[in-house]
C-alpha cells in the first residue's frame, strides 16, 4: 500500500513539472514575433572615437539628424547656447597625436555665432580689440536604440568647469590655440611677427578670451619677441583650473608683431588698451577695471613698465637730446610723436608682474645671434628712418644729437636694436619713475638655469642683474630657461600672488 501511494506521489510530481513547463512554452509562444523590435537597448556613453566619427557625420549634414538617427542636443556652455553656434570642430582633427586628460566625452572647440554675422573667428570691440568665439568644449554623446532607429543626445560642455552626472569630462590642453594655428597663415605668426611685422600689424591688438564680466577681475598677458599669446596657454589653464580664480578673474591677451621697436608697441598698446577701457567702462566706476592685473614676458614686461612709467621728458632726451620735438616734426606726425615720448601712463592696473624682463637690456642682443636677427627683420618705417633726410639736411641739427641716435640714424632701430644694454630706450626706461597716484604693486619672476643645483644668475638670455629691480614687492627665481611661462615655479608663484 505505501509503495502504491509513494508512485503514484511521484506520478503527480511529474505530471504538476509537465504542466508547468508546457503553461510557460504556451506563454512564450503565444507572444507576438514582432515585440521583440519594441524593446530598447539601454543608455549608453560614446566613446571619444565613437563621438568624433558621429560629429564629423553630423556637422557634415548641417547639425541636424541623421537618416534614421535622430540626434538632439542642449548646450550647457557657459558661453555658448544650445543654438548660438556656427560650427564644432574635433580635437581629434585639430590635434590628431596631443595629450589629452582622462575622461568622458570628446574634447572639441565651438564656434559661437558673432554679432552683425561676422565671419571670422574674432569679434570686433574696436578698432583694435576683438572678442574670441572660440571656446573649449566637451561633447558627450548618449545613445539608445528602438524600432531599429538610433537615438542620440549630445551634451555639450565646458571642458574645464564642467561635469556630466559627476564625471570628469576629458580635456585637450590648449586646443583653442592649436585651432588657431592650424588656420591657413597663422602657422608662421609667432616667427614672421619678428622678421616680417608690417606683414602682421592687421592681427596687432587686444584679445578678450570671453565676454567682459564686470564681476570679475581683468588679467592682460603681453608676451616676449618671436612669441604670441600662445606662450601663455598653460598659465592660462591653470588659472581657469583653479575654481577660485577662475571666479575672481578674466583673461585678456596683447598680440604684436614683435620686430616693430618696443617702444613703438608701447605706444601702440596704450592707444589699444585705452579705447577698450573706454568702450566697456565709459563712467569709468567699474571697480574691477582698476584691480587689472599685467603679466609680461621678456619684451612684453618692458612694454608693460614703458606704460605704467612716467616719461617726462627723459625718452626724447635720451633719443634727441638737445633738440625739441617741434623743431623736426609738425602736424599729425608731431601728435604721434608725442604719443611715443610724451604720455601719460594707465592708471587702471593695480598689479603687473614682471617675468623674465630684461629691463637692462640682453648682451645677446649685441652678440652674433642678436646681429644676425637685427639683419633678418625688416622694418620699412621708424621715427628714426622717417627723420633721417631731415637731419641730413639739417646738419645744425644734427650736430645737437647723440652719438648713439646719429649712428642708429643710418639703420633704424628694430625691437632687438631696443633691447642692447646701451640703447636709449632702455636707458630712459631705467630713468622713468612708476606712474603715481593710484596703488601698483610690481612683482618679478626671474629664471636659472643652473637651479636647482647651482645659481648661474641667468636663464640663458637674460642675466639676473637686468631682470631684477629694485621696487618689486616681491621676487621669485625659479629654475628655468628663457621660455619661463610654461614653468611648473613660475606658475605655482603666479597663481599665489592672484589669489593674495
Amino acid at each position: 500500500m505505501l509503495h502504491i501511494i509513494k508512485r503514484n506521489s511521484h506520478l503527480i510530481k511529474i505530471a504538476i513539472i509537465s504542466t508547468l513547463v508546457a503553461f510557460l512554452m504556451s506563454s512564450c509562444a503565444s507572444v507576438p514575433i514582432f515585440s521583440k523590435f519594441h524593446q530598447s537597448t539601454p543608455p549608453r556613453i560614446l566613446s571619444s572615437h565613437q563621438t568624433h566619427a558621429l560629429l564629423s557625420k553630423w556637422s557634415a549634414n548641417n547639425y541636424q539628424s541623421l537618416p534614421n538617427h535622430s540626434i538632439t542636443y542642449q548646450s550647457h556652455h557657459p558661453l555658448v547656447k544650445t543654438n548660438d553656434f556656427t560650427e564644432i570642430k574635433s580635437g581629434y582633427t585639430i590635434s590628431p597625436l596631443t595629450n589629452r586628460t582622462d575622461g568622458i566625452g570628446l574634447a572639441a572647440v565651438i564656434k559661437a555665432k558673432a554679432p552683425n554675422n561676422v565671419g571670422n573667428n574674432f569679434t570686433p570691440i574696436t578698432r583694435s580689440s576683438f572678442l574670441t568665439n572660440l571656446y573649449p568644449a566637451n561633447l558627450v554623446a548618449t545613445q539608445t536604440k528602438k524600432n531599429g532607429i538610433l537615438s542620440t543626445h549630445i551634451d555639450i560642455y565646458d571642458s574645464i568647469s564642467s561635469r556630466h552626472q559627476s564625471q570628469p569630462l576629458a580635456h585637450q590642453p590648449g586646443i583653442v590655440m592649436d585651432y588657431v594655428h592650424s588656420l591657413p597663415g597663422n602657422s608662421t605668426l609667432r616667427i614672421m611677427g619678428l622678421f616680417r611685422p608690417q606683414e602682421y600689424k592687421s592681427y596687432r591688438g587686444l584679445y578678450l578670451a570671453e565676454p567682459y564680466d564686470q564681476n570679475r577681475i581683468p588679467i592682460l598677458m603681453i608676451h616676449g619677441l618671436a612669441s604670441s599669446p600662445e606662450t601663455f596657454v598653460k598659465l592660462s589653464e591653470s588659472i581657469n583650473a583653479d575654481p577660485q580664480l577662475r571666479k575672481k578673474y578674466q583673461l585678456w591677451y596683447y598680440f604684436y608683431p614683435t620686430g616693430t621697436p618696443w617702444i613703438t608697441s608701447a605706444s601702440q598698446f596704450r592707444k589699444s588698451y585705452r579705447a577698450l577701457i573706454t568702450k566697456l567702462d565709459p563712467n569709468q566706476d567699474d571697480p574691477n577695471i582698476r584691480k587689472t592685473v599685467f603679466i609680461g614676458h621678456s619684451m612684453g614686461g618692458l612694454i608693460s613698465r614703458a606704460s605704467l612709467s612716467q616719461p617726462g621728458d627723459t625718452l626724447r632726451q635720451a633719443y634727441l637730446g638737445k633738440v625739441p620735438l617741434s623743431k623736426i616734426y609738425s602736424g599729425a606726425k608731431l601728435k604721434e610723436m608725442r604719443s611715443h615720448f610724451h604720455y601719460k601712463p594707465l592708471q587702471e592696473p593695480a598689479k603687473v608682474i614682471y617675468l623674465a624682463t630684461p629691463h637692462r637690456g640682453s648682451d645677446m642682443a649685441e652678440g652674433f645671434i642678436g646681429r644676425v636677427t637685427i639683419k633678418l627683420i625688416s622694418i620699412p618705417s621708424f621715427f628714426l628712418q622717417r627723420t633721417s633726410d631731415v637731419f641730413t639736411l639739417n646738419f645744425r641739427i644734427s650736430k645737437l644729437l647723440p652719438k648713439s641716435t646719429i649712428k642708429l640714424l643710418t639703420t633704424g632701430e628694430s625691437s632687438v636694436d631696443q633691447l642692447k644694454p646701451t640703447n636709449p630706450s632702455l636707458t630712459a626706461l631705467n630713468q622713468m619713475p612708476m606712474r603715481n597716484g593710484n596703488h601698483l604693486t610690481s612683482y618679478s619672476i626671474i629664471g636659472d638655469l643652473g637651479m636647482p643645483v647651482y645659481r648661474m644668475n641667468t636663464d640663458g638670455v637674460v642675466a639676473y642683474h637686468s631682470s631684477s629691480i629694485p621696487f618689486s614687492k616681491s621676487e621669485k627665481i625659479v629654475p628655468s630657461a628663457h621660455d619661463i611661462t610654461g614653468n611648473d615655479d613660475a606658475i605655482k608663484t603666479i597663481l599665489k600672488i592672484l589669489r593674495e
